[in-house]
């Protein structure tokens, strides 16, 4: 019965059955949290992101902590952006990092799209953040799996949300500047 409702959705949009929905859910989980917060943030789109080797390295290791987070937790998380989540966990590694950042650089996408989050942002609306980032976060202090980035982001954001601070691209290297970069 799955696949005949997998079959008749797939008309509309993707649709495959999967029996590793939580492999699935973290991964769509860890490539949210690696651009919506930084395009909310700063109100940088998808393609002026790629063009950032700062933003390239901050959303690399947002997926890095995501990805580490999610196997630590025993998760078959499947695929981020078309790359296994082991790859994005290993990005410490510099031939790893260096793949993937010519990956993030070639797919800043043809229309220089703007993350829901930052949408939410140009609306007024608190942003869904500790629901994205702050999960990661805090699955990551229950695994003991240090998730500076994502803190630096929420944090941010946090501000942003609160008032406090004012969306900017300044916020690239605010993020940086609190994880030691």
């Amino acid at each position: 019965r799955a696949e005949k409702v997998a079959a008749l959705l797939d008309n509309i949009d993707g649709a495959y059955v999967s029996d590793n929905l939580w492999g699935e859910r973290w991964a769509k989980l860890s490539q949210n949290s690696m651009g919506n917060g930084l395009s909310a943030s700063t109100g940088l789109g998808s393609q002026q992101m790629a063009e950032d080797p700062r933003c390239r390295m901050i959303r690399i290791n947002l997926a890095k902590e995501a990805a580490k987070v999610g196997l630590a937790m025993g998760l078959n998380v499947v695929a981020i952006q078309g790359v296994p989540a082991a790859t994005w966990a290993d990005a410490d590694k510099g031939d790893v990092f260096e793949e993937l950042d010519g990956f993030m650089s070639a797919h800043g996408g043809r229309v220089n799209w703007l993350a829901s989050m930052a949408q939410d942002v140009y609306k007024g609306r608190r942003s869904e953040i500790n629901l994205m980032n702050g999960l990661v976060a805090q699955k990551g202090r229950e695994m003991a799996v240090p998730t500076p980035f994502n803190d630096a982001v929420i944090e941010v954001m946090n501000g942003i949300d609160d008032k406090t601070l004012e969306q900017s691209d300044a916020h690239v290297d605010r993020i940086l500047k609190a994880v030691g970069q």
